[in-house]
């Protein structure tokens, strides 16, 4: 199985070394130009992270054109956004996007999201690691906002503390 991902689940997991639950779960993940050079313009460690991942299992994705009805829902959007969320929609498949707007556009598109705890938690359910809670506050340590109430939700879904 394919995904179609955004920048910031990309960065969430590189922060924290886990860029490889994403293969683990889905084998190919896929990017749309913008996303590639969002990445890219960022600097330190993980960049060598993501460097490393575009040569293993993250492809970019040529840009497809989008239909009038995910214009219309992206156009407040950044490029990233937009282009993911075409993306997605072009190809059928899961979009891994963490931005409130933008999930919130995937929605009105009837995509299938999912988001960086999402990944988390599958990669626990299938044991590629042994706790989530613990790496969603260290991707909070090093910068990447996740809210309290997510962090409560995804110990509850996990059975792990907060």
């Amino acid at each position: 199985m394919s995904i179609i991902t955004n920048t910031g689940p990309l960065i969430a997991l590189a922060k924290i070394d886990k860029l490889s639950v994403l293969q683990q779960l889905f084998g190919t993940v896929s990017v749309p130009p913008a996303v590639h050079r969002e990445l890219m313009a960022k600097s330190g460690s993980d960049v060598e992270r993501l460097d490393v991942a575009f040569t293993q299992f993250i492809k970019i994705t040529a840009q497809p054109d989008s239909p009038a009805e995910v214009r219309i829902v992206t156009d407040h959007l950044d490029a990233g956004e937009q282009q993911a969320i075409a993306l997605a929609y072009a190809e059928k498949t899961v979009l891994v996007i963490d931005e409130r707007l933008g999930r919130m556009a995937a929605r009105q598109l009837g995509l299938s999201i999912s988001g960086s705890t999402g990944v988390l938690i599958e990669a626990k359910r299938r044991g590629f690691i042994p706790a989530v809670v613990p790496l969603l506050y260290d991707i909070r340590y090093y910068g990447y906002w996740l809210s309290d109430s997510l962090i409560t939700l995804a110990a509850e879904l996990t059975g792990e503390s907060a």
